[in-house]
């Protein structure tokens, strides 16, 4: 299901699917992400055939979900509901505000960018394991971890041992 967000300051057209995508799961759980992204893709001017923008909003817009993680804090690694790739969760973490939006837009073969993925902080590396894995992957999660509390994860995953 196609959703129209809004336009490009160059014009072009920006969607997101609000079943299939990975922004759907993050729009589902704080639909404000909606009118934040408009903003920011307002303000974008590019052709690229794909984006990945990391923006300052100048204000605080909310709490982001991935911290930093020490030797003293627990580590779990599981898979999140209906997601193939083991993800670092740190069980003590507590969220922190921040001004960064994260988007992720690929254009289609119509020339209008989707949507594919959008959250509230900075711009991280794929996860390990993950199809765009790259070589800043592994070291970055090895000292970063999404807070567990408020992930729906698969119970029958989770582990204490690295699986990567």
């Amino acid at each position: 299901m196609k959703h129209p967000i809004g336009t490009t300051q160059n014009g072009i057209a920006v969607y997101v699917d609000l079943v299939k995508s990975r922004a759907a799961t993050h729009i589902a759980q704080q639909p404000h992400l909606l009118g934040l992204v408009k903003e920011l893709i307002e303000q974008t001017t590019t052709t690229a055939s794909e984006l990945h923008i990391e923006q300052d909003m100048g204000r605080t817009i909310g709490y982001n979900v991935v911290v930093e993680t020490s030797e003293k804090d627990t580590v779990v690694y599981a898979r999140l509901v209906r997601d193939e790739v083991y993800t670092r969760f740190v069980k003590n973490g507590k969220p922190l505000t921040t001004q960064y939006l994260t988007i992720i837009l690929q254009l289609d073969d119509e020339n209008n960018y989707e949507l594919h993925d959008t959250w509230i902080g900075r711009l991280n590396p794929p996860r390990p394991g993950s199809d765009n894995e790259n070589a800043e992957s592994k070291p970055y999660w090895e000292n970063h971890a999404f807070v567990l509390e408020g992930q729906a994860v698969q119970l029958a995953t989770a582990t204490k041992e690295c699986p990567y």
